[in-house]
């Protein structure tokens, strides 16, 4: 796959997962690309390879995009790529107890 191919996935992924507000910014930080934004204090969220304008991100997710894309499948997924390392989170972790992502599989 391309890297705009493999952008549009992560874009994709992110698209269906954050269906629901949660009253912050996320960034997430594929090692091998650009970074995209999740605002999620639109409704519905917004994803954009630009940060919001005057805001920080509160939360930052970083790992391989093919785990960041997987991730974000189900909250279960989430968890698993969380706990065992393929994805690392930083910054304010009330963010991560607000998500309500839709299962995509």
């Amino acid at each position: 796959m391309t890297k705009a191919g493999e952008q549009d996935a992560l874009s994709a992924a992110a698209a269906k997962a954050f269906a629901a507000s949660f009253g912050a910014v996320i960034k997430l930080a594929p090692e091998d690309g650009a970074p995209l934004w999740v605002d999620g204090r639109k409704t519905p969220p917004a994803v954009s390879a630009k940060a919001p304008k005057g805001v920080e991100a509160s939360c930052l997710w970083r790992g391989r995009r093919e785990a960041l894309t997987r991730a974000m499948a189900s909250a279960r997924s989430l968890e698993s790529a969380y706990v065992a390392g393929r994805i690392a989170v930083a910054g304010d972790m009330s963010v991560m107890a607000r998500l309500k992502l839709e299962e995509g599989r």
